[in-house]
């Protein structure tokens, strides 16, 4: 049950703020470091206006194709590590209702449920999210099993070759402590809905890793010895070997400079998405909105243009196709309703963006997905008063 009527994605994480134990809830809000980048993400679609078209007379239908399969609007739920950790069974839910709602889903390499136990829900617009190990062997398994379950598209990480120092974590425990601290003990008991409808999978820990030697046991120790089997000297080589190895499609996740974009086409990925890590990586970067035009005037057609990081409002997704994404993921938009409500939470944030969506396209007189990509910059403005943003997002 949720506290009030939720209207927002904002109502929505008031209500994970107070179910979740402040350690899940700061390793799922947080960001690196001073944050400046968490909240340019979204401060930054504000100085986008969109241009207000009105008695177009015409039907809208937000219906667009994302990782190969047509959507009920054009988004697919980004990969976030420890879903199972915020509501029971979380990954499998977050499948279920992503489907329900008409999308596709990708599931993280740092979940609580297994491949296995998700192999059931994936289908054709699904995607495994990889994170390149230190032992190939290793990821060679997870590449086994991923393709096993039937995951048709591979989401490569490559933005976290060194882990991100997130001052919210580092204070709480998160990925640093070997065991649950007494305060973390603690503070979930202070949280008795999260503890009643949680406490019988508090011994669980990251399923794809679990029969691992020397992983260790919970998610805390888990977490924490997998933070460090990350790929430290990963290069495009290493990504090559992969597409090649992996007979669906690629998608590099993580880049927000045109060169980095020009060497993924280079070695053979499908798509790309332009993504900071949500703020949760390198601290003092662009916004990822403002890096999308620039990839999106050079490379639109040559590749799948995904787009995640800071999304909040059905507005947003808008400003994001005109600005040149082909699609977006969503993060922890749908981990807030995930956390407040299950299932249900999931699918009602899905619900809410996606009738926003549909709003703000019928009141910019654009009746489709293709309507939009046809009129790209028509569709919005910069705000003025801020020519050192134009600069950034390359509008004239």
């Amino acid at each position: 049950m949720l506290r009030r009527t939720a209207a927002s994605v904002h109502d929505y994480r008031l209500t994970a703020q107070s179910i979740l134990p402040r350690t899940l809830f700061e390793y799922v809000d947080g960001g690196a470091l001073d944050e400046s980048t968490l909240a340019r993400n979204t401060a930054d679609f504000e100085e986008i206006y969109i241009r207000q078209k009105v008695l177009r007379g015409e039907k809208v239908d937000p219906a667009g194709p994302v990782l190969g399969h047509i959507a009920s609007f054009p988004v697919a739920l980004a990969p976030i590590g420890s879903l199972g950790m915020l509501y029971p069974q979380g990954e499998i839910l977050a499948f279920q209702a992503a489907h329900a709602a008409g999308i596709g889903a990708c599931l993280s390499s740092f979940s609580v449920c297994s491949i296995e136990e998700v192999m059931p829900e994936v289908g054709d617009g699904d995607a495994f999210q990889l994170y390149v190990l230190k032992d190939p062997g290793r990821t060679e398994e997870i590449l086994a099993r991923a393709t096993a379950a039937g995951f048709r598209n591979l989401v490569i990480t490559v933005d976290t070759t060194h882990p991100g120092m997130r001052d919210r974590d580092l204070r709480n425990g998160y990925r640093s402590a070997a065991r649950p601290s007494l305060s973390m003990l603690l503070d979930c008991a202070m949280h008795p809905r999260w503890f009643a409808r949680s406490w019988r999978s508090l011994g669980r820990g990251l399923g794809n890793f679990a029969h691992w030697d020397g992983v260790g046991s919970g998610l805390i120790a888990q977490a924490a010895y997998m933070s460090r089997q990350l790929k430290t000297d990963l290069t495009w080589s290493d990504i090559e070997a992969v597409v090649k190895r992996w007979p669906g499609r690629v998608v590099v996740k993580g880049v927000t400079d045109p060169e980095d974009v020009a060497r993924a086409i280079g070695i053979g990925a499908d798509g790309v998405v332009v993504s900071n890590h949500g703020g949760r990586q390198l601290d003092g970067v662009m916004s990822s909105i403002a890096a999308l035009p620039v990839i999106a005037s050079r490379y639109s057609g040559e590749v799948e243009i995904l787009f995640d990081s800071g999304i909040r409002r059905g507005s947003h997704l808008l400003k994001a196709l005109a600005l040149g994404a082909d699609g977006c993921l969503l993060g922890r938009s749908y981990a807030y309703g995930l956390a407040a409500a299950g299932a249900d939470g999931v699918i009602a944030v899905l619900e809410m963006l996606r009738k926003e969506l549909t709003m703000s396209m019928s009141l910019a007189g654009v009746t489709s997905v293709e309507d939009i990509k046809k009129r790209h910059m028509a569709c919005v403005s910069l705000r003025e008063a801020r020519p050192n943003v134009s600069a950034l997002v390359g509008f004239s």
